[in-house]
């Protein structure tokens, strides 16, 4: 007596995702309006503290001469500066009371999305801000990497780093994100503290240590650890949860490791 043929199980019907897109609009509604709170709130405490102390010029800007045209520029100045530091403030004390999100996978598969996604899509809404102010927050970047605002955005807004930087690298999820001393970043490198998958968000810690340097236009995903000493060459693409050991150089799409490089000061000893 033969076997009875083997048939294949059927497939699992596939499970059907909720919409997105009234939550994705809502999340847009609410960037609009935090950056509209957030320019209002720092234009008036600009303009009221420079009013406060009688800081605006008595004379008309439009006959103005160029004496009085330079110190209208000044007081503009001191306007500019001001509403930047007021800008940062708001971002930092808007930060405050939103709970850090844990590490984890989270699916996105449910029409509630679980809260530390929330968590995570509240302070990215602070993080576009901080990284797209509006005229005239161009001294941004500035007043946030320099004493006295940066003691107090590195713990609470993040990222945790002892670093300065030439210009201002795109470091999303920075409560995700710690970076050592001596580190370089490129013009228009991002790291991320995250990473999605098709049916999940994940959340991952960013590590790099002491003396990394990463390349102009590369990209870290979240999970990654650049070990002291690794070089990320200039537009690659380092892959969720790599860990890129001490003094080797990776590079590529997506990177990989090319060679290991001497340890740092290794070649000005040797002459």
């Amino acid at each position: 007596m033969s076997d009875p043929p083997v048939t294949d199980s059927p497939p699992a019907p596939p499970v059907a995702r909720p919409d997105m897109a009234a939550g994705l609009r809502g999340f847009v509604s609410l960037d609009a309006l935090v950056r509209l709170l957030l320019w209002c709130g720092a234009l008036t405490a600009a303009t009221a503290l420079l009013a406060r102390f009688g800081a605006w010029p008595a004379d008309s800007l439009g006959d103005a001469s160029l004496v009085q045209a330079w110190h209208w520029a000044w007081r503009l100045a001191a306007w500019i500066l001001l509403f930047n530091y007021a800008y940062v403030l708001e971002l930092i004390a808007l930060r405050l009371p939103i709970p850090t999100p844990r590490e984890g996978r989270y699916p996105i598969t449910r029409r509630r999305p679980p809260l530390p996604v929330l968590w995570s899509c509240l302070i990215a809404v602070l993080t576009k801000a901080r990284y797209e102010a509006p005229f005239p927050g161009f001294l941004v970047f500035h007043v946030a990497n320099l004493p006295p605002l940066s003691w107090l955005m590195g713990p609470i807004f993040g990222p945790r780093s002892r670093s300065c930087y030439v210009t201002d690298p795109r470091i999303i999820d920075p409560h995700f994100v710690t970076i050592g001393r001596n580190v370089v970043i490129g013009i228009g490198a991002t790291v991320a503290g995250h990473y999605q998958d098709r049916d999940a968000v994940v959340l991952r810690r960013t590590v790099i240590e002491d003396d990394v340097l990463i390349g102009g236009h590369a990209a870290i995903f979240g999970g990654v650890h650049l070990q002291r000493g690794a070089v990320i060459g200039a537009g690659a693409i380092v892959l969720p949860e790599t860990v890129v050991g001490p003094n080797e150089f990776w590079g590529g799409v997506p990177a990989r490791r090319l060679r290991t490089l001497p340890p740092l000061g290794a070649a000005s000893q040797a002459t």
